[in-house]
């Protein structure tokens, strides 16, 4: 009977011992599952993203970066630490291997762009770009591994199914994909780069001109008129000092005339004025303003105003 008991006894611990493990790795498996369904929430966030570069402004591009980044570093966190039991080091070595593939793609194609759209002299970016996404394509085909490891007869089932993850925003030959996202990154039409953007944004004159019936501006019987620009900064970065010119055609000669833009922070404005200028009554004119532009600038297509007038007859 003692000897019948102590057997009892061993066989109830050796099947304690074995279901504690087992729950532990439940656990693990479920936590990488957890993950795993983040992690492809934003892979669908960076494939919406990437397309739309060449519209997007810097705030979003980051906004979505920066919360890929911290998905892969809670697992980054995750895999830093070694598995419970020993029968899950397959899993953990894979899955590590995965997240460090998509932890140095991601980091690099977020940077890379940025460099692209601050800096568009830089012509290592688009080799930058081509290897960041030859890593994330790297933890994609791993994470495809991952899966079939999960399906093992040996793995524990966790609860609930391991999502599929993609973190590959675009398919095609690698330095062709990276060429477009470059591209897209300097385009003028968005705001991702730290560049100004002077705009000219009006043109005024004193007498103050108004609009016939025709659409033509007119100006009250003068034999001067005194021109103001308005510039304004539209870009997301202060602007360096800058020139513009002004040309005033229709009488006997062109005038040409050229005054300093100062520095704008974003948003900012400045209005500036120069000296007046003769003009004959009853003479059509065209006043044209154009900025001068030594830096780079994130839209070269507002820098320019004309205005076809003329002046009443006393």
């Amino acid at each position: 009977m003692p000897l019948l008991i102590a057997v009892v006894v061993i066989v109830a611990a050796v099947v304690t011992d074995s279901g504690e493990e087992t729950r532990t790795e439940l656990d693990y498996l479920d936590s990488i599952r957890t993950q795993a369904t983040e992690l492809a929430r934003s892979g669908a966030a960076l494939r919406d993203l990437m397309p739309r570069v060449r519209e997007i402004n810097r705030e979003e591009f980051v906004t979505v970066m920066d919360g890929v980044v911290a998905d892969l570093d809670v697992a980054m966190e995750f895999v830093g630490s070694d598995p419970p039991v020993e029968s899950l080091i397959p899993v953990w070595s894979l899955y590590r291997q995965t997240v460090q593939a998509w932890n140095d793609g991601i980091r690099l194609l977020s940077d890379a762009i940025l460099r692209a759209a601050d800096n568009p002299e830089d012509a290592a970016v688009v080799n930058d770009v081509a290897d960041a996404l030859g890593d994330i394509r790297t933890g994609d085909n791993l994470f495809r591994d991952l899966r079939s490891e999960f399906e093992r007869d040996e793995v524990p089932t966790p609860v609930g199914e391991l999502a599929d993850v993609q973190l590959s925003p675009g398919e095609g030959g690698l330095v062709s994909l990276s060429a477009s996202y470059v591209a897209a990154a300097q385009a003028s039409t968005n705001g991702l780069g730290l560049r100004p953007g002077l705009q000219v944004t009006q043109v005024l004159a004193e007498p103050a001109w108004e609009i016939n019936v025709d659409g033509q501006a007119v100006v009250p019987a003068t034999d001067t008129i005194t021109f103001s620009v308005v510039v304004t900064n539209v870009g997301n970065i202060a602007s360096q000092p800058e020139s513009i010119r002004l040309q005033l055609a229709g009488g006997e000669e062109p005038v040409l005339a050229e005054a300093e833009v100062p520095t704008l922070e974003p948003a900012g404005q400045t209005t500036i004025a120069f000296d007046p200028l003769e003009v004959i009554p009853d003479t059509p004119y065209q006043i044209a303003v154009e900025l001068a532009l030594t830096n780079p600038d994130s839209d070269l297509t507002d820098n320019a105003l004309a205005v076809p007038f003329i002046v009443n007859t006393p």
